[in-house]
Formats: structure tokens, C-alpha cells, sequence
């Protein structure tokens, strides 16, 4: 007797969140529908600089986002950094709705500029020359000198059409960031690159972003050692808690108007 995966019991509870979270989307305003994005990309921000050991505080985030606002000299930086990922979130959703995405070297150096600032030498798309000796990260990562060919094998997996339609959509994206960080072409920045990403195959293919959440930290990276199942449960547990946290958002919007 074959036994029953319980992924599958969660991917179909999913799909259908999925869908009614678009027909409540459908139904809102466009006022509504740029709050609730302006909510997630906070969200997303909070907890994957969180991922990365980095704690930005709620007044942080409004300040950053707060144009209007008087900047300390002394926060400009974070606060630019701030920004630079809410426009690669921007980025992420453009991407995602182009009519034909042709993945390439080139998509994900444009998206590491935006994280990288100085800390890879001011070079965007600048692989690392190294094995980092400390960092958040301690899965096994390729040789400096595999990951060009690495990433151009990935480049090619990603566009090949068999390989997108035999997977759902959220265990094409969980292999995919299992395969980036397995790269790990960037010295400092790895991780939010492969997660943006990650969320912008999510985003294409009808879902929300699945924001991992700051107390999934040492599970996130533990899942990365393991095999991928465990980092795809990961996925799975965020973009449903993405889905029903939206839900009752826009259900809560449309019963008070």
C-alpha cells in the first residue's frame, strides 16, 4: 500500500487558499491592493534581514520608507539599504509578470545589485573567490572555481520548460533555493538574492510570497544542510501562512465596507 505524502494534503490546501486570496484580490480596490503589497514587502523585509542576523526595528522600516522624513545622517545607510530591497521586491513583481521570463546570468546579477553595496568589492554579479570561513550559512557550498559552471547549469534548468511543468510551483521554487545555496555564488548576499527569487517564481505562478519567518532562523539554515524535502516543508508552512494571513485581511476589508 503506497502511503500518502502530507505535502500533498498541504499543497492542495494551499492551491486552495491560493485561489480564493485572487478572487478576493480581483474583488479590492487598487488602494487596498497597493497597501497590502506595501505590508508584505515590510514583512518580507523585517524577516529576511532577521534571517541573516541582521535586526531592523519597526520605527526603522517607516522611517526608511517615510520619504517625507528628517534622516540622521548616521541611519542613512541602513535606511538605503532598506529601500534598495524593497525595490528589488518591486523588481521581483515586474519580473514576474512579463508575458515570456528568460532566466539568465545577467537577471541574477541585476538582482544582486541591488544587496550587494560594497560588500563583494562594488562589483554587481561578482562571484566569490573564496569559501567564506564565517558565516550564518555552514551547508556544503561549490569550490569558487565550479560556480560559474554552476550557475550557467542552473540558468539552463530554470528554462527548460519539462522541468518547470512536471513540479508545482512551490516545489520548483523550493528546488531551485536549494540549488542556489548549494552555489552560493555571492560572498555576503546569497541568501536574500535566492529568496527574492525564489518568491518571484512564486509570485508568477499565482501565490504570495512565502516570508520565512525571524523565529525559522536556525530551522531555515538546518534545513539547508538536509535534503531538500526538509527546506521544502519550509516553503510550504510560509506561503500557506502568506495565504491565510492575506485572507483574512481581504476578507476583513471587504466585510467592513
Amino acid at each position: 500500500m503506497m502511503q500518502h505524502d502530507p505535502m500533498d494534503g498541504m499543497l492542495t490546501e494551499l492551491d486552495r487558499r491560493a485561489e480564493s486570496v485572487r478572487h478576493l484580490m480581483a474583488r479590492s480596490s487598487g488602494s487596498l491592493i497597493a497597501g497590502l503589497w506595501k505590508s508584505l514587502d515590510v514583512s518580507t523585509i523585517y524577516h529576511d534581514w532577521a534571517l541573516e542576523g541582521q535586526v531592523v526595528s519597526a520605527s526603522d522600516l517607516d522611517n526608511a520608507f517615510d520619504y517625507r522624513a528628517v534622516t540622521d545622517a548616521s541611519s542613512l545607510g541602513l535606511y538605503l539599504a532598506l529601500r534598495s530591497h524593497r525595490w528589488a521586491l518591486h523588481l521581483a513583481r515586474e519580473t514576474a509578470a512579463r508575458k515570456k521570463l528568460v532566466y539568465s546570468v545577467s537577471l541574477f546579477k541585476e538582482f544582486h545589485a541591488f544587496f550587494s553595496g560594497d560588500s563583494d568589492g562594488g562589483a554587481p554579479g561578482r562571484y566569490r573567490k573564496e569559501i567564506p570561513l564565517h558565516r550564518s550559512y555552514f551547508h556544503e557550498i561549490c569550490a569558487p572555481d565550479a560556480i560559474g559552471p554552476n550557475m550557467r547549469k542552473l540558468v539552463q534548468w530554470l528554462n527548460d520548460p519539462d522541468e518547470a511543468a512536471e513540479l508545482h510551483p512551490v516545489l520548483w521554487a523550493s528546488k531551485f533555493h536549494y540549488r542556489f545555496m548549494r552555489i552560493f555564488p555571492y560572498a555576503d548576499v546569497s541568501g536574500k538574492v535566492g529568496r527574492v527569487m525564489m518568491n518571484m517564481v512564486l509570485i508568477r505562478n499565482g501565490y504570495l510570497p512565502a516570508v520565512i519567518h525571524a523565529t525559522e532562523r536556525q530551522r531555515y539554515y538546518e534545513c539547508i544542510r538536509q535534503p531538500q524535502q526538509a527546506l521544502t516543508r519550509l516553503i510550504l508552512e510560509s506561503a500557506l501562512s502568506s495565504v491565510e494571513a492575506t485572507g483574512k485581511m481581504l476578507s476583513g476589508a471587504a466585510a467592513a465596507s
